[in-house]
């Protein structure tokens, strides 16, 4: 990334954007040229110094960003869901692409890297190469269709020679029939998961709780990378309801008549079904906020359209909001919320169809889904979480040895630091005026226990 300097005071800045913000609202001031060449990033808007440009940007795009139009979380109004997954998830997803930069610097020249690894670094380097409006622009802003993204990642995979020729022909030409592929590649997916993190030793551990054995982990791949989160943990929520009697005919039994036990749906046939759902009634005003269009899109998605998606299938589900506790240290403030887990997945099935499903978890930027818990000697809570931003290789590399790499499941406290979360149940049937309710997509904000 090409940095610029200014004639006065001669900060260096990350690109010409971040140097009109210098202009417009900090007085310059010479400094010496030894200063200068210290290659501090300051911020125009606050003084606060950075010591890499991409991190500059980062700040200013997440601190100082008051464009952005959140909806205001309520507990009777599809406005429940005020986390606006397509505006945030941006922002979320700039973070994690410097994040993942820094730590794949010193562990990918070490490691062999399996396909999804290296096309997720190159994909980092190309990102870094870009200006920061373009940046932008690739992880939220972008209009492209599902078809442009996707043709987009496979050319630079192909211009980081990551595959040969031959294999970029075959691709491009049948990238359209892939998209349209109503069942999700086994490339994305990776199952025993779960019994694999129940035979996990307990060590300090005095209470692990799981979800059920059959849910499998959805990894993001080149074909949908960077925008398909919301899709890919509905995909691994739909992947423990097949195997749940109560729910397989209402999902896999009529408008998936086409796959079997082992198929979830692509993220190509979700949005299909949503629009589906929409078309029924179901998330009138969430239909409007999308211009009624979904299909070959890369619109981010967010708990309500699942909601909205599960209903038309006759599925009930409940949207949980917590709130961060203002009166409450910022390191212990969802303590709630990791109580509340624990008692989801504390309960005992009173019969053999009584299962108990995974959770999905939305915050600002993106979503994950939690799979279950594991409690301490000392009464402290950690979750066990799926994040489709995690490879399939680094999923492989659990797989080889669990007991090192559990690492990439576990969630502490202090990890949670983001002002809202929501948890999205699934909570068995719809009866006919249930479904019709259902239509208006409501939340409950869970009340902060008093200390």
């Amino acid at each position: 990334m090409e940095s610029v300097e200014c004639s006065l005071c001669h900060r260096i800045f990350g690109d010409t954007t971040l140097l009109s913000l210098h202009h417009e609202f900090e007085t310059c001031s010479k400094t010496s040229s030894s200063s200068s060449l210290e290659a501090n990033y300051g911020c125009p808007l606050c003084n606060e110094i950075f010591y890499d440009p991409l991190v500059l940007q980062i700040h200013v795009n997440e601190d100082h960003d008051h464009l952005s139009v959140h909806r205001t979380t309520a507990t009777t109004t599809t406005a429940s869901d005020s986390l606006h997954a397509q505006e945030l998830e941006r922002r979320e997803r700039m973070k994690n692409q410097y994040q993942q930069q820094a730590i794949s610097e010193t562990s990918y020249e070490q490691l062999q890297e399996g396909e999804d690894a290296r096309i997720a670094r190159m994909l980092q380097e190309e990102e870094n190469a870009q200006s920061f409006e373009d940046f932008q622009n690739r992880y939220g802003g972008s209009k492209r269709t599902f078809t442009e993204r996707a043709r987009w990642n496979l050319d630079k995979v192909y211009k980081k020679k990551f595959i040969s020729q031959k294999q970029y022909e075959e691709y491009k030409n049948k990238l359209d029939e892939m998209i349209a592929q109503p069942i999700e590649r086994l490339e994305s997916r990776s199952a025993g998961i779960i019994p694999m993190l129940s035979r996990l030793p307990m060590g300090n551990v005095m209470d692990r709780r799981l979800c059920q054995p059959g849910c499998d982990h959805v990894s993001a791949t080149w074909l949908d990378q960077g925008w398909a989160c919301g899709y890919k943990n509905f995909q691994m929520l739909l992947s423990s309801l097949r195997h749940d009697p109560q729910y397989s005919m209402h999902l896999f039994g009529h408008e998936a008549t086409n796959q079997t036990n082992r198929d979830i749906p692509s993220v190509s046939y979700l949005q299909k079904l949503v629009e589906t759902a929409w078309t029924a009634g179901f998330d009138s005003e969430g239909r409007e906020q999308f211009n009624k269009h979904l299909t070959n899109s890369t619109k981010w998605i967010g708990p309500t359209e699942i909601m909205a998606c599960l209903a038309y299938f006759n599925i009930k589900t409940e949207l949980f909001d917590f709130h961060q506790p203002k009166t409450i240290d910022k390191s212990i403030a969802y303590k709630y919320l990791f109580e509340w887990v624990r008692k989801y997945f504390q309960q005992q099935p009173e019969n053999r169809n009584n299962i108990i499903h995974p959770l999905y978890l939305q915050h600002e930027g993106h979503s994950r889904t939690i799979v279950g818990y594991e409690q301490f000697r000392d009464g402290n809570i950690r979750l066990l979480i799926f994040d489709p931003s995690t490879s399939k290789c680094n999923i492989e590399k659990f797989c080889k040895n669990p007991s090192r790499e559990a690492y990439i499941f576990r969630r502490n406290l202090h990890s949670f630091q983001k002002p809202v979360y929501q948890i999205l149940v699934v909570r068995g049937l719809l009866t006919p005026d249930e479904r019709e309710a259902a239509k208006k997509v409501r939340s409950t904000k869970v009340p902060i226990p008093s200390t």
